[in-house]
């Protein structure tokens, strides 16, 4: 099982994608996001591509490597998630 290198954040939030790409994350959101007319899962990879900003605001998506000073918290407060060592890994 891989290690989770990135999540794909709502700043402030919580978390909506993870994986051990980027790809992986935004791909992992799309199952989670809803669309204009409340489907989750209705937004397709490349709609979650565009809403990622690389300077967020509060509210914004985002996406942190776990190199970010944030990403432990966000994992640790979202639930779902394990940290063995110094890597994480979804529950389950």
């Amino acid at each position: 099982m891989e290690s989770i290198k990135f999540a794909l954040i709502q700043s402030g939030y919580c978390v909506f994608g993870v994986g051990f790409t980027i790809k992986k994350a935004i791909s992992d959101a799309s199952k989670w996001l809803e669309n204009p007319a409340g489907e989750q899962g209705g937004m397709t990879i490349r709609e979650v591509e565009q809403l990622v900003v690389s300077r967020p605001n509060y509210g914004d998506f985002t996406i942190l490597s776990n190199e970010h000073p944030e990403f432990d918290s966000y994992l640790k407060n979202h639930g779902g998630f394990v940290k063995r060592g110094s890597y994480w890994y979804p529950i389950g």
